[in-house]
């Protein structure tokens, strides 16, 4: 099912709701679900030196979308 036909059949499921709580806890758990995750130090210092070195040989990567089609190849997926 697409993103949107979801959306849609949430949208109408809350339409019926009569319920202001039930609708509460639906928005403070997709509220709670999209917050920016912040990063500690450590991760922070990981992902700049991951950058540094990505600047330094831009060539020593592995392109995501053939990372990704190498594990759906392995695992079968």
């Amino acid at each position: 099912m697409s993103v949107q036909t979801e959306k849609s059949l949430l949208i109408d499921l809350l339409q019926n709701i009569n319920d202001a709580s039930i609708i509460q806890k639906v928005k403070n758990f997709v509220l709670h679900e999209i917050e920016p995750v912040s990063l500690s130090e450590k991760q922070k210092k990981e992902l700049d030196k991951r950058l540094a070195e990505h600047q330094e040989n831009s060539k020593s990567g592995v392109d995501a979308f053939e990372f990704l089609d190498s594990l759906k190849s392995k695992y079968e997926l």
